[in-house]
């Protein structure tokens, strides 16, 4: 009589660790980008520069996790999200995704920004919730912003009020 019972719950615990998962690690809830040009500033400048700008949100831990690359530009020192604003319009400042008092090299290529939302300050005017939200229904853009003299042949320096811009979208 006990061999039946045994084997009964035998099956029963082999059916029920057979159906567990083994969900381990952190899940990507959501992930945004954006692709900068010139030619997406307003006014539109001749700069050559190019840039990605890459947004994952994890809810596990609430955070906002983002990557700025750009492509031959001269003395970037700022760079920014800013919002709430559609492709053809402008905005204030969000939150700072750089900052730099001496620019970086000209024709500068690589990560110029990567770590947490929120590092270098809270967002302006609203709470990370709200900047989610701007970033889900594509009301937020990015903004390089660079100084020094425009190079003749690349036109990239010298737009304090940004050289490449780009509308954050989700994926």
């Amino acid at each position: 009589m006990r061999a039946p019972l045994l084997g009964g719950l035998t099956l029963v615990a082999l059916v029920a660790l057979g159906s567990c998962t083994d969900k381990v690690g952190i899940t990507v809830s959501e992930r945004f980008t954006a692709a900068l040009s010139a030619a997406k500033e307003l006014p539109p400048d001749s700069s050559t520069a190019t840039g990605t700008a890459t947004f994952t949100y994890l809810a596990d831990i609430g955070s906002i996790f983002y990557r700025l690359d750009v492509v031959g530009i001269d003395s970037a020192f700022a760079a920014h999200i800013h919002g709430p604003a559609p492709a053809d319009s402008n905005a204030g400042v969000v939150i700072n995704l750089f900052t730099s008092s001496t620019g970086t090299k000209i024709g500068f290529t690589g990560t110029l920004a990567q770590g947490v939302l929120g590092e270098l300050g809270a967002p302006v005017g609203m709470t990370m919730d709200s900047l989610l939200v701007l970033l889900r229904n594509g009301h937020a853009y990015v903004n390089v912003h660079t100084r020094g003299p425009v190079s003749a042949t690349t036109h990239s320096g010298g737009h304090g009020g940004g050289e490449i811009r780009g509308q954050v979208a989700k994926q």
